[in-house]
């Protein structure tokens, strides 16, 4: 190692005698100098791994060769000022705009909702968008005949699979791997036959809220929603409920919140589980009771921002994007 080592120095002297300009000069310091490449460098590197004796001369001499170059180096500097003017910038020319990117008011909306929810202690999961019939029907308790189940509601794949027409679809299933008491949130995209106008489209955004312990009640769901309500459109607001009919759901009901220019506007439906999902998920009903709520974050947006045509959220335009 010593032996090369005494070759570094004139070696380089050699090559930058031979630098024609600023951007050899560079290429020698880096390929000398450089933190990780550089000759020196590696050699340092060696040191740790020579016997005590022979550590502290080395270093001491790769320390001098090291100032020698540098001090080489300096001696060119001067030279550089026909390659910096070669490559000067006008600093009068105007600057480049960086766009910056944007958070989708979907997103802002979906992230608040889960947010609103996990200080309740709810968590969020995933769940499959192409689903077989019996999670997104039968262990539901909906019946063959229901009208969901019709081709001109539901976008079937095949005789047994099919777009998720609702994020319900993840009662059972999350129900099936994770044994109460839990509290969990489902957003995501569903699938429904729906011809695209201001308030329909055939894929749109749903949430999903489940909660399942030994003393769930119809007072906890209407607590919590109105938690729900008061944070996510101010201190305020105002809900009121009313009797409705969902199959996984009983009792079940539809919530509407009060908007200033609109009057009542429903917002979500929920309800206390149905006991046959939580038999279909091997959860008694007699020692578990269960609330559930869906909600359309699609929906909340228009309300919260006062959009009145849901395709524009989907319409990638910049003009309405970068609003937000």
């Amino acid at each position: 190692m010593e032996t090369s080592l005494d070759k570094i120095f004139p070696k380089f002297q050699e090559e930058i005698r031979q630098a024609k300009n600023s951007a050899e000069v560079e290429k020698l310091r880096v390929k000398y100098l450089g933190r990780k490449s550089g000759i020196l460098s590696k050699i340092t590197q060696q040191i740790p791994k020579l016997p005590l004796s022979q550590r502290v001369g080395m270093g001491t001499k790769v320390k001098n060769i090291k100032s020698l170059i540098e001090k080489t180096l300096a001696s060119r500097y001067p030279q550089q000022q026909e390659y910096q003017s070669e490559t000067r910038s006008d600093v009068t020319t105007p600057g480049k705009i960086f766009e910056t990117g944007r958070i989708h008011p979907l997103t802002q909306v979906i992230e608040e909702i889960k947010e609103i929810f996990h200080y309740l202690g709810f968590i969020w999961t995933d769940g499959p968008e192409v689903e077989n019939d019996a999670y997104n029907f039968q262990k539901l308790n909906i019946p063959p005949d229901h009208p969901a189940r019709d081709t001109q509601q539901t976008y079937y794949l095949s005789n047994n699979l099919l777009l998720r027409t609702h994020t319900s679809n993840m009662q059972v299933r999350y129900l099936e791997k994770h044994k109460p008491p839990v509290r969990a949130l489902f957003p995501g995209r569903v699938y429904r036959r729906d011809m695209p106008d201001s308030t329909h489209l055939p894929s749109f955004y749903q949430l999903e809220g489940l909660l399942v312990d030994e003393t769930a009640s119809m007072t906890d769901l209407l607590g919590s929603l109105d938690f729900f309500a008061r944070s996510f459109f101010g201190k305020r607001s105002k809900i009121r409920v009313y009797g409705h009919h969902f199959p996984y759901t009983e009792p079940s009901i539809e919530v509407e919140v009060f908007h200033p220019k609109k009057g009542w506007i429903e917002i979500l439906g929920a309800g206390m589980v149905h006991p046959n999902v939580l038999k279909n998920a091997q959860i008694s009903p007699s020692m578990y009771r269960g609330w559930a709520f869906g909600m359309g974050p699609d929906r909340l947006v228009m309300l919260k921002y006062g959009i009145d045509d849901i395709r524009i959220l989907y319409n990638n335009d910049l003009r309405f994007l970068n609003q937000f």
